[in-house]
């Protein structure tokens, strides 16, 4: 099931297509909005497109351009639907944004099979089944964009975490090694690594992280969406066009403590 909607900006994104997966959550909303504003047409996906509602009706309310797509991130037939009906509408894909991802409160040797599975499937398949159906597509189109929303973690010390970080570590070097062989067809590949974002994340998973927040960070609050967008439209647009394999990490200095 699709809707398409329609609107004007010129702007850095000017009439590249931009793929967000989750793109209901707080910052694959944020980026939408954000990219939308520069010119971007927005594919916008989930696992419940109802959830997608509110951005719609915000993206569309500025003029913007979005299509809502239903998409199983875990499923590789899933991703060939959506990709073959995006190339279908719009004849091409410049970017996608992987913000699907999922942790557990759980360390790592609490972790059942299930748990596993259901990690992995959402954080690590879902990344390569993207890769696997949207670069085709980037090659025919002589280049793109492909940023994934990773986290600090696993670069530094954070016990809380272990699960989410491991797999990230996965995916960031699965980064680099798409990154050195899809140079040459002009495809960048690149991660942020957020920091401590207030998202619903923090609230859920790691209830606790506030209180030990200023032990290695200084600044005064929690990181915002906005901070990680501005990142992904840096690495959206031409402006970063020579940056490829690289680990962006907006973190607030967590990285040096």
């Amino acid at each position: 099931m699709t809707v398409h909607y329609s609107g004007f900006f010129m702007n850095r994104l000017l009439g590249k297509v931009m793929l967000i997966t989750e793109a209901h959550s707080r910052i694959g909303s944020t980026t939408a909005k954000s990219a939308a504003e520069e010119g971007a047409i927005i594919v916008c996906t989930g696992k419940q497109l109802d959830k997608l509602s509110p951005l719609i009706s915000a993206v569309t309310q500025t003029g913007g351009i979005i299509s809502a797509y239903q998409h199983d991130v875990s499923s590789r037939v899933s991703w060939k639907n959506v990709i073959s009906d995006v190339i279908a509408s719009y004849g091409k894909i410049d970017i996608l944004v992987n913000t699907a991802g999922i942790s557990s409160p759980k360390m790592s040797l609490e972790l059942s099979l299930d748990d596993c599975k259901k990690i992995q499937g959402i954080d690590i398949n879902s990344f390569v089944y993207g890769l696997n159906e949207v670069i085709p597509s980037m090659i025919k189109n002589g280049g793109g964009s492909i940023i994934n929303v990773s986290t600090v973690e696993g670069l530094v010390d954070l016990p809380t975490s272990s699960p989410y970080a491991a797999v990230q570590d996965v995916i960031r070097s699965l980064s680099l090694d798409v990154a050195f062989e899809y140079a040459n067809h002009n495809i960048r590949v690149n991660s942020i690594c957020p920091g401590i974002i207030d998202t619903p994340i923090i609230e859920t998973t790691f209830p606790k992280i506030r209180p030990d927040y200023k032990k290695s960070i200084q600044f005064p609050y929690l990181g915002k969406p906005e901070d990680i967008v501005n990142g992904i439209i840096y690495l959206s647009c031409d402006e970063s066009s020579f940056v490829t394999g690289a680990k962006l990490v907006i973190d607030g200095d967590r990285i040096t403590n």
